[in-house]
């Protein structure tokens, strides 16, 4: 065993390096640490699985290159979950897509190897073929750079169900598990029978029936993304109308009042000249009764103040104490549509956790403003009684849908990210409270 051979054999593992680079595309905005040190982390990961690898050609005198990697694949997920803070089948369809990448490397490997070593074996090495697999996978993290952080980038953050994401990690295993397949053993055999262009036909047509499937899944899961977005857009309105319904209703009632107003001055004078003061006072509280609260206004931003009307109309009559402080500017780089879909989902989970509470007082108490010309601060907090479930990612269950990650903390972590904000949640002595800055 000479020092070349410990070189070629350690050659045919670096295809690993630019398939790690690619998983870190779709990912890069959801790392836990900063990726410089991540690059550290991976630099010393990758020598000592280098080192490690050594032991067993020593061993075995023989190259094991493809058993090792499919046993060194584990490993490395585990490691990038561990560097993430996505759910865990989100994060194996990256990996997975990275594994279908380096597949398709083997094909261009083994493509150099049957044109330059016609009588050759799939087993052996070849410099040439491992050069040109290389420089197809640096070109090819350097073509899918921008389509992995915008498409497979914008999948991973905006949808969270972990069902489809392990159905979705079915292509790209089948597209893996059938390249190696029908990778020739014997190149010989190709030229001998005749299947060179069967060979390349089925590949191209294996290649572009993933593609396709990818383009589906993005397009699928983008309009139910958007579909969902509307929904909570239909919702804010529907709020809205029902708002703007009772203001229509008090301005007539107003008018109604000013109308029978000088009826009513006349029997309240002709009860004080009388001196019946029992009557009068009375006739004043009856009076009053009939008279509807006025509309609370919380805020200059009508839609704004439509759902925090809404909810404290939903709280009162379930007894739930309220105290909202909110001053969103009619001039705002934030839009009052995402605001809303913020403010409604938050006071949705809390009501709904509030209603069922049997040992906690309840209420519900909320801060937004604009603490300074770039920044917006908002902060609810409410109590809780359930167990407080989360995955392995952070992310928190639904108390009302079993094992699924709660759909509006979902909406409203994007909202957060499309501002450049930051999310924090806070359980403590079963106060559940949330904290949300965002840019402006």
């Amino acid at each position: 065993m000479t020092f070349y051979d410990i070189f070629t054999y350690l050659c045919t593992f670096t295809i690993i390096i630019p398939l790690a680079v690619f998983c870190l595309f779709p990912v890069i905005d959801h790392l836990k640490t900063p990726i410089r040190h991540l690059l550290i982390k991976i630099s010393l990961v990758f020598v000592c699985y280098f080192v490690l690898l050594i032991i067993p050609y020593m061993i075995f005198q023989q190259d094991l290159g493809n058993i090792l990697v499919f046993l060194a694949v584990p490993v490395f997920f585990y490691l990038f979950q561990k560097e993430t803070n996505l759910m865990l089948p989100a994060s194996l369809f990256v990996m997975l897509t990275a594994c279908c990448l380096g597949s398709l490397s083997y094909v261009i490997y083994h493509t150099f190897g049957v044109i330059f070593h016609p009588h050759g074996q799939s087993t052996e090495f070849y410099p040439e073929s491992m050069i040109a697999q290389l420089i197809f996978l640096v070109f090819a993290d350097i073509i899918l750079y921008k389509p992995a952080r915008k498409y497979l980038g914008w999948m991973v953050t905006n949808f969270h169900n972990a069902f489809v994401w392990r159905i979705a990690c079915i292509f790209p295993c089948c597209f893996t598990f059938l390249v190696f397949t029908y990778i020739p053993h014997n190149y010989y055999d190709i030229y001998t029978y005749h299947d060179l262009h069967v060979y390349f036909s089925m590949m191209l047509t294996l290649l572009v029936f993933v593609f396709l499937l990818y383009v589906l899944f993005y397009t699928i899961i983008h309009s139910y993304v958007e579909n969902q977005y509307i929904l909570e857009e239909q919702k804010i309105l529907e709020i809205q109308a029902k708002e703007y319904s009772q203001l229509s209703q008090h301005v007539q009632e107003t008018r109604e009042i000013r109308h029978d107003f000088r009826h009513q001055i006349t029997v309240i004078s002709g009860l004080l000249n009388q001196g019946n003061y029992e009557e009068l006072k009375e006739y004043l509280s009856q009076y009053e009764s009939s008279i509807s609260l006025q509309t609370k206004i919380y805020c200059r931003q009508p839609a704004v103040n439509a759902i925090l009307s809404h909810y404290d109309l939903l709280c009162a009559q379930d007894k739930i104490k309220t105290k909202f402080a909110v001053d969103f500017p009619t001039l705002s780089p934030i839009s009052s549509v995402d605001f809303c879909i913020v403010l409604g989902n938050l006071l949705e989970n809390a009501y709904l956790e509030c209603k069922t509470l049997q040992k906690y007082e309840k209420f519900i108490h909320l801060k937004a403003r604009q603490t300074s010309p770039g920044a917006f601060v908002l902060l609810i907090e409410n109590p809780y009684e359930h167990e407080i479930k989360k995955t392995d990612s952070g992310f928190f269950l639904s108390s009302r849908r079993k094992n699924c990650v709660g759909t509006g903390l979902k909406s409203v972590t994007a909202i957060c990210k499309k501002y450049d904000g930051h999310l924090s949640i806070e359980t403590d002595n079963h106060r559940f409270k949330v904290k949300m800055f965002l840019q402006c």
